[in-house]
């Protein structure tokens, strides 16, 4: 299970959040995932995100990037199809293109260690 939530403030003292929440399968391309995916990152436009959290079933508390200056340009950087890199929370977090489109707190389309999501990888990534 992977889920991704990214949190922006609605108003004053109140806050919202928008989650992709998918169950994957190590190996395993899904049609249906991958547009789960686009769509969810589609909908990342709002200009005011403060965090995100990247957890699953191997980290359920997650890790999370708390510097809005970082992750505004990493929302923008996944709805728009570009590249990006940024340091929040002590990890560098890069967006780019891999076949598809991957957030990685390692080096894009590599299999290194570390938080990588890239559903749309039509191999058995």
């Amino acid at each position: 299970l992977i889920l991704i939530s990214f949190y922006f403030s609605k108003q004053q003292h109140q806050s919202a959040h928008q989650e992709y929440i998918q169950s994957f399968v190590s190996g395993v391309y899904s049609a249906s995932l991958c547009s789960a995916w686009t769509s969810f990152v589609a909908s990342l436009t709002c200009s005011t995100y403060t965090s995100f959290t990247l957890s699953g079933t191997y980290n359920t508390n997650g890790i999370n990037a708390t510097n809005s200056v970082v992750v505004n340009p990493i929302a923008t950087a996944l709805r728009t199809l570009s590249t990006y890199s940024g340091t929040s929370n002590g990890v560098t977090w890069y967006v780019g293109i891999c076949i598809g489109m991957e957030l990685a707190s390692s080096a894009i389309c590599q299999c290194a260690t570390g938080y990588n999501i890239r559903p749309c990888t039509g191999n058995t990534n």
